[in-house]
């Protein structure tokens, strides 16, 4: 059974199965090399097609996420944003707050849209050949509960799972709780409109500091442990006015009318400092989020979570959330914003058409490889501007330059999925200089001065440097750590400056054979099991797609070398 989904908003993404497994899953950015590309992912289709050697009229159901034609939150975020917000506070003024549920948002919503939808694909099908037969929608926060629900792998253990989904807003839907049970399927226990949406209300705080809503709100989360709350309580209380928690578990626009959010917040927060506000916003988001988990755990004695949508992508309150003592089990889906309802849209297809088993997603290495012709195409292109040479065992010198304190480009294998580089699209470099924090932001990377990088550490050694949390094991830098005194000596450069907290990559020989060999050959020559990682691309840039683009990078920037199969690369430096 062939089995696609298509994404084509924010993130543009296409997943395709085969018999249950998962086969390629791959963003249109890594084709086109602009962040975040939307619209008809056609270059990843072509890509899929090739390597699996299979057409589109050999798949037995498309799917297409969204009720509604999804937002380009890099062109358009403020006028869709304001028209919403603007409509929310009309249908708020009139109607009493209890009926601002779902039901009452989504109905004139999708009415409006869904015509405009249909005639895209429509259009999709027209001019990429494509049977309408075939092709089904799929709601957008059905599409975040079904990837999660089924690539955490838990639906083996047969056991009731609680699913929460939370993002900005996709359908007029906000935020989500539903259970699973392997008898019975999926049971929906609370929705909650747009109005209601916590992630906007953190992307409109992010706007108001000057950064981009959508894309910039990792930068407030990692700005946020900077400020003692006591600094902040002015801030955090004026949050709690905007968005809450209810009584009977659903998170709720705690004003119904007035100006729009961002009105408000430029109203609220006149003369208030810039990181007091992101304290307050990172504080408060995660007292609604943990809250909210921790409210439904509670109410239906579930305590097994999985969880999806782009507010996932706050690996702080991740933390918190599996830290809670009533979990036994956690899962935060990877790469969980728009990119994930791809993923999601082949797990349904595969549920609805009988597959009983689908695979869990094991790994997230399901992009394009390149083999020797691809990267000697690509390095003759740059000749007169690098130097290279072949070696047979690649991973013992990239071992012996790591410890000599280098700069490396790791472009090995299939490409990760997703927004996180897991080895085999990275920047590597030691962990245990703190230097190296500065040196990657002047060569390279160009970030904010506050923002902390991420480590990849052996398995073999979270005991060593983390305080493991019993009711997961991150391998995909979903969620942080609180690290040991070691960690702050061996992996200093990879932590949170201030709070010393660690966004780890957890790597096994199971999930990622490459690049656990080369963690271990830096820990025999110096006994710590980790380096920094981060992804490979400069400021602005999606991680790199192809060898061209890789090699570009490396003579665009202060890269020490470039490492692609057995190239060893370097940039040639001018006299």
């Amino acid at each position: 059974m062939n089995l696609l989904s298509i994404h084509d908003g924010h993130t543009a993404t296409v997943c395709f199965m085969r018999n249950g497994q998962i086969i390629s899953l791959v963003s249109e950015e890594r084709f086109t090399n602009k962040k975040n590309q939307s619209g008809f992912p056609s270059l990843s289709l072509e890509w899929i097609f090739s390597e699996n050697n299979i057409t589109m009229a050999e798949m037995d159901a498309i799917v297409i996420p969204h009720l509604v034609q999804p937002i380009d939150y890099s062109q358009t975020f403020l006028d869709h944003y304001s028209f919403r917000h603007l409509l929310a506070n009309y249908v708020g003024y009139i109607l009493p707050p209890r009926v601002m549920g779902a039901a009452y948002w989504i109905k004139p919503y999708l009415a409006f849209f869904r015509g405009q939808r249909n005639k895209v694909i429509n259009s999709y099908c027209s001019t990429y050949n494509i049977s309408r037969n075939t092709v089904y929608q799929l709601e957008h926060h059905d599409a975040h509960r079904y990837a999660a629900i089924y690539g955490s792998g838990f639906t083996e253990i047969g056991k009731p799972i609680l699913a929460f989904t939370l993002d900005g807003s996709g359908d007029g839907i906000s935020s989500t709780v539903a259970r699973w049970d392997s008898g019975s399927g999926q049971k929906l226990l609370s929705r909650q409109s747009s109005y209601h949406s916590l992630g906007d209300l953190y992307s409109f705080v992010t706007k108001l500091l000057g950064m981009r809503p959508g894309e910039h709100e990792y930068k407030v989360m990692g700005m946020a442990p900077y400020v003692d709350h006591s600094y902040s309580d002015k801030a955090y209380k004026i949050l709690k006015r905007y968005i809450a928690l209810n009584d009977i578990g659903e998170i709720v626009n705690a004003s119904y009318f007035g100006k729009t959010q961002l009105e408000r917040l430029r109203t609220d927060f006149k003369g208030e400092r810039f990181d007091n506000i992101a304290s307050a916003a990172q504080r408060h988001f995660e007292d609604v989020v943990v809250g909210w988990v921790k409210y439904w755990i509670n109410k239906t004695g579930i305590h097994s979570v999985v969880l999806g949508g782009g507010c996932f992508m706050n690996s702080k309150a991740n933390m918190l959330v599996a830290e809670l003592p009533e979990l036994k089990n956690s899962f935060f889906l990877p790469s969980c914003g728009d990119e994930s309802t791809a993923l999601g849209g082949v797990y349904h297809a595969a549920a609805r058409m009988g597959e009983l088993r689908p695979e869990r997603l094991r790994d997230i290495y399901k992009g394009p490889s390149y083999g020797p012709t691809d990267i000697e195409n690509a390095l003759k292109k740059y000749i007169g501007h690098i130097t290279f040479r072949r070696l047979e065992d690649m991973d013992k010198e990239l071992a012996k330059l790591l410890v000599e304190d280098n700069i490396i480009g790791r472009f090995e294998g299939r490409s990760e999925w997703g927004a996180r580089a897991l080895g085999n699209r990275s920047i590597l470099c030691r962990a245990d200089k703190s230097e190296n924090v500065f040196r990657l932001n002047k060569a390279i990377k160009m970030r904010d001065f506050w923002m902390p990088f991420a480590s990849s550490i052996l398995e073999e050694d979270i005991d060593r440097y983390l305080y493991a949390i019993s009711s997961c094991t991150g391998s995909y830098m979903t969620l942080t750590y609180r690290t040991k005194p070691l960690a702050r000596s061996h992996l200093i450069a990879g932590l949170h400056q201030y709070d010393h907290t660690c966004r780890a990559q957890i790597v096994s020989e199971d999930t990622s054979p490459s690049f656990f060999k080369l963690l271990r050959e830096f820990k025999k020559l110096t006994g710590i099991g980790g380096l920094l990682n981060t992804s490979f691309n400069l400021h602005g840039s999606p991680i790199v797609g192809t060898p061209e683009s890789a090699i570009k990078t490396l003579v665009t920037s202060d890269m020490d070398y470039l490492v692609m199969s057995n190239y060893l690369i370097q940039r040639k430096h001018s006299h």
